[in-house]
């Protein structure tokens, strides 16, 4: 059947809105009721979805190897909206990090259920990310050029924390990466470089000690799932990456940022940091083992400021949405990382990068979410299950049986 346009249309907005991620910090009301730009796009791209299928007599839900892990996790999500005290703002928690994300992946998998047309949605999320990763590389250079960077701090453009704006550039570092080892060449190669550049050099001026863990971790697994004829350069290049990045941190000893976050007692005074919320959490589950506190319910005081979450995602999902929801979380990650593997021995092309970028971006998060929380926010929730679709979507394709002249190309 030929598509209607306002089925192209939703296509494109669903890409539109993978560009617009970072605008969750647009925040306004509609009367009472809280929300953000992002979530306008979101509902706006679910509403002409929902429309266009409905004409065509083909409103549906897609079936999913994931469908029962996410019915639970969105069970444990409702349970610790009825478990929290504020119910209003565990709700609209809810609302942001499971329910309308969640939606968003059945929508993506259907809209580019054909794996050409997730072209489509790289486009978006690679121009978003450019021009986010640019300003935060311009608001950097205006910080240095006027001797303003905070001890410690890296500024940032739109968010509040250069932590959160290296758990949120993890993911499209891990797929322009793939891109350029598997993707197709010529033009798009290029286009795909210039993304990789800007990503990358704002994801290192980050100076994430988290990110660069999770970046150890992905050079790791880079070399060892690589094709053959890629492992050595892969190795030179890694090589080469550390040390330069070695004497980068050496020259740069003495200036404040990098001695607060690098030094011995730098590390110490961080490690203490963690150690701290992590013993708070851990006797916080303790006292709440099944439901957990419920959305919204935990709080930590270090160095006289509130913290929402603990800097751990496996403990922030056990203590906030209880043993269930971490259950299903990592049965879903796992489940996808299962997928992508088993499906990247049979893809071919375009297939294999996209496979390997999503296996990719699900380490850098679960290395990550070691030290902090990479989902319990706006943009890194709806990110996580747009990854997830494009990794549904490219399992489904290199699984499925090929015609023979496909097979022997």
């Amino acid at each position: 059947m030929a598509e209607s346009r306002l089925l192209t249309y939703a296509r494109g907005l669903l890409a539109f809105t993978a560009a617009c991620l970072p605008l969750y910090a647009a925040r306004f009301h509609y009367g009472p009721l809280p929300t953000t730009l992002l979530e306008n796009l979101i509902l706006g791209t679910i509403a002409v979805y929902l429309v266009a299928r409905w004409r065509e007599h083909r409103l549906r839900l897609v079936r999913t190897p994931y469908d029962i892990p996410i019915v639970l996790l969105l069970v444990a999500g409702a349970i610790s909206v009825v478990v929290a005290s504020d119910h209003r703002a565990a709700l609209g928690l809810y609302r942001a990090y499971f329910i309308e994300p969640v939606a968003i992946f059945y929508v993506a998998v259907d809209l580019f259920a054909r794996v050409t047309d997730v072209k489509i949605l790289l486009t978006g999320l690679g121009i978003g990310t450019t021009v986010f990763a640019a300003l935060n590389l311009g608001a950097l250079a205006i910080a240095v050029a006027q001797h303003a960077v905070k001890l410690g701090a890296p500024p940032s453009a739109i968010y509040t924390s250069s932590n959160e704006v290296a758990m949120f550039l993890e993911p499209p570092f891990a797929m322009a990466t793939a891109l350029l080892l598997y993707g197709e060449s010529g033009r798009q190669r290029r286009w795909v470089l210039i993304w990789w550049l800007f990503v990358t050099a704002s994801l290192l001026l980050t100076f994430s000690r988290g990110a660069l863990g999770a970046l150890a971790v992905y050079m790791l697994f880079t070399i060892v799932s690589a094709k053959p004829e890629l492992r050595r350069p892969l190795i030179v290049v890694g090589i080469a990456v550390v040390v330069v990045a070695a004497i980068g941190l050496v020259v740069a000893a003495n200036t404040p940022l990098v001695e607060t976050r690098f030094s011995f007692i730098g590390l110490h005074f961080a490690w203490n940091g963690r150690s701290n919320i992590y013993v708070h959490t851990i006797e916080t589950i303790v006292q709440h083992p099944i439901f957990g506190v419920g959305l919204g319910n935990f709080v930590f005081i270090s160095h006289r400021r509130p913290l929402i979450y603990p800097h751990d995602l496996y403990l922030s999902l056990w203590v906030e949405i209880g043993l269930l929801g971490l259950v299903a979380f990592l049965w879903i990650m796992l489940r996808l990382l299962f997928e992508t593997y088993r499906a990247f021995r049979s893809a071919m092309g375009f297939e294999k990068a996209l496979l390997w970028g999503v296996a990719g971006a699900l380490l850098m998060w679960a290395a990550h979410g070691i030290v902090d929380t990479p989902y319990f926010k706006n943009d890194m929730s709806a990110e996580f299950w747009i990854f997830a679709a494009i990794g549904a979507i490219a399992a489904e394709a290199a699984t499925r049986p090929r015609p023979l002249a496909a097979v022997v190309r």
